[in-house]
C-alpha cells in the first residue's frame, strides 16, 4: 500500500478510537492522549495510549536505540505517533534521547524499540532483515511478537518458538484490521467479553507452549538461585 494511504490509515484507527473510547475518559498532554479509562481495572488504566510523534533528530535517535534500520514505513507511524498501546496491541517507540518529554508523566511511555531489535534481545530464530515492532499477549502465558518483515508484511511470530501465526500484507492492513478486530472484544463499557480471541491467526496451542516455557524458565532460575547461595555460602567460611 503507498505511504499515503498508511497516513489515511493512521489517521482513520485514531478517529475509531477515539469515537470508541473518549466518552468513558481520556486525558491529553501534547499531541499523546490516553482514552478508555476503565478505573475497575486501576486508578490510571486506559484501553489505548498513543504517544506524541518523533521528529527528524528523534527519529535519528530511534534508530540508534534500535541498533539497526529503521523501516521507512514504521518511520512514518513513528513520525505521527512515537509507538501506541491499542487495546490488545502494544506499538513499540523511542524511549532515550529527545524523546524523554513532559508527556510522559501523564501518559506514560512505549515500549523500547530496542526490544525485538537488539541483537542479543532477539531469538536465533528471527530473520536478520525482520524490524520488530510490537507484542500481542494472550489470556496468560501466551505471546506474540509483531515483526516488519523486509518486504513489507507484518507477521505475528511465537514469543519461544519460530511459528507464525499470521500475516498481514502491509503494515496499513494489520492496522485496519486487526484494530477493528480488537475492538470486537470489548463490550461499551471496555470490559472484555471474553467471546473474541485476545490472539488472531493459529494460537490455539501458544498457550500450552507459553507455559511449559515459563515452567523451565522458573526451573532455571530456581537452579541458578540455588547455585549462587551455596556459592555465596561458600566465600563466607
Amino acid at each position: 500500500m503507498a505511504d499515503q494511504n498508511l497516513t489515511d490509515i493512521i489517521d482513520v484507527t485514531v478517529r475509531a478510537v477515539r469515537e470508541r473510547w473518549d466518552p468513558l475518559g481520556y486525558v491529553e498532554a501534547e499531541s499523546a492522549f490516553a482514552t478508555g479509562h476503565t478505573p475497575s481495572v486501576a486508578p490510571m488504566a486506559y484501553l489505548c495510549r498513543f504517544y506524541a510523534g518523533l521528529d527528524d533528530a528523534a527519529l535519528g535517535d530511534a534508530e540508534g536505540e534500535s541498533e539497526r534500520h529503521l523501516p521507512a514505513v514504521y518511520r512514518q507511524f513513528l513520525r505521527a505517533y512515537n509507538g501506541a498501546h491499542v487495546m490488545g496491541v502494544s506499538l513499540m517507540g523511542a524511549t532515550g534521547g529527545q524523546n524523554l518529554r513532559d508527556a510522559a508523566a501523564a501518559i506514560g511511555q512505549p515500549v523500547s524499540i530496542r526490544y525485538q531489535n537488539a541483537f542479543y534481545l532477539r531469538p536465533d530464530f528471527i530473520p536478520e532483515g525482520h524490524f520488530g515492532i510490537g507484542t500481542m499477549n494472550g489470556n496468560g502465558n501466551a505471546q506474540g511478537h509483531l515483526y516488519l518483515t523486509s518486504t513489507g508484511e507484518v507477521e505475528l511470530i511465537n514469543r519461544e518458538h519460530n511459528l507464525i501465526a499470521i500475516t498481514w500484507p502491509s503494515l496499513a492492513d494489520f492496522l485496519s484490521t486487526e484494530i477493528p478486530r480488537q475492538f470486537s472484544r470489548y463490550d461499551a463499557q471496555g470490559n472484555d467479553t471474553g467471546q473474541v480471541a485476545r490472539l488472531p491467526g493459529n494460537t490455539q496451542d501458544w498457550e500450552a507452549l507459553g507455559k511449559q516455557a515459563a515452567d523451565q524458565r522458573k526451573k532455571e532460575n530456581s537452579v541458578s538461585h540455588k547455585l549462587m547461595r551455596k556459592l555465596g555460602m561458600g566465600r563466607k567460611c
